[in-house]
């Protein structure tokens, strides 16, 4: 990690690894800046990630931090010292921030549970005053900040009171930059336009690291099973095509008789007695 000692009108580079530096006035200091009183900062560096503590009051970007109490310098912040002295932490180049921001993270992560399941897409906070934090994204929108009226609230003071913006649109979840000072990174990257969010992501917002993990989705319920030789209901059975249409049976004939056929039968039947009664007379000879 680069750094700037500023006095007097001039600038002073120098450059940290990873470990716990003290920097100071006297012989035992590991970075020794004469003016300056002995074990002054102690400052430790780990994955880019720069921690101060003084042993005395000092400020940062003009905010005062009591002794003893460890605070996060973030790059482009100036620390004051005393007798008008300063220290700057440089920033880095983007690749080097990407670089930084994944060491953290594995530094972060290591050791940890994997995070629950969730049905809502959460932000986790991974640092800072609400680390452990879980937030569920079941808003359409979800403004991030330190201001009172934002959904996502951070106990941050280099974060602004309305920083960052989390949509649930059509595609998915999707992170935009609301012109803060201090920027939004995704990853590691500067955010310029409005990103879509991956499961896993890290946004960074001032000190504060905030994991993105995606809705869990239910799988589809399971299809039911199809049924064999499903009989078709009789009421959209089809008529046989090749049944033949029996003709009607013929009427029985009548059992009556026309009027002039009864009246011959008598005529004739008469005729018979007639026929009859001479013929026996002859006999007899009567």
């Amino acid at each position: 990690m680069r750094f700037e000692f500023e006095h007097l009108g001039s600038t002073t580079p120098f450059e940290l690894a990873e470990g716990v530096h003290l920097l100071g006035g006297g012989p035992d200091d590991h970075i020794r800046l004469d003016g300056l009183p002995p074990s002054l900062l102690s400052l430790r560096v780990e994955a880019q990630r720069l921690m101060v503590e003084a042993a005395r009051t000092f400020s940062v970007n003009g905010v005062l931090v009591p002794p003893g109490v460890p605070r996060l310098v973030l790059p482009g912040e100036a620390l004051g010292l005393p007798d008008d002295m300063g220290l700057r932490v440089l920033q880095e180049s983007v690749s080097e921030r990407g670089v930084g921001t994944v060491a953290l993270l594995k530094g972060l992560l290591t050791g940890t549970d994997e995070p629950a399941p969730s049905r809502a897409a959460t932000l986790t906070c991974l640092t800072g005053l609400d680390v452990g934090r879980v937030h569920a994204l079941a808003e359409a929108q979800t403004d991030i900040g330190r201001g009172s009226d934002v959904a996502l609230r951070l106990r941050d003071r280099a974060v602004s009171r309305t920083h960052a913006r989390v949509v649930h649109a059509e595609e998915g979840f999707t992170l935009e930059d609301l012109g803060s000072p201090n920027g939004v990174f995704l990853n590691g990257q500067r955010l310029e336009r409005r990103a879509l969010l991956a499961d896993g992501d890290v946004i960074e917002m001032g000190r504060s690291l905030l994991r993105f993990q995606a809705a869990v989705e239910e799988p589809p319920p399971p299809a039911p099973p199809p049924v064999e030789n499903e009989p078709v209901p009789d009421a959209v059975q089809p008529a046989p095509t090749d049944a033949v249409e029996e003709p009607a049976p013929e009427a029985p004939p009548s059992a009556s008789k026309p009027r002039g056929e009864w009246w011959l039968i008598g005529l004739g039947a008469v005729a018979a007695s007639a026929g009859v009664a001479i013929t026996w007379a002859l006999a007899t000879g009567s």
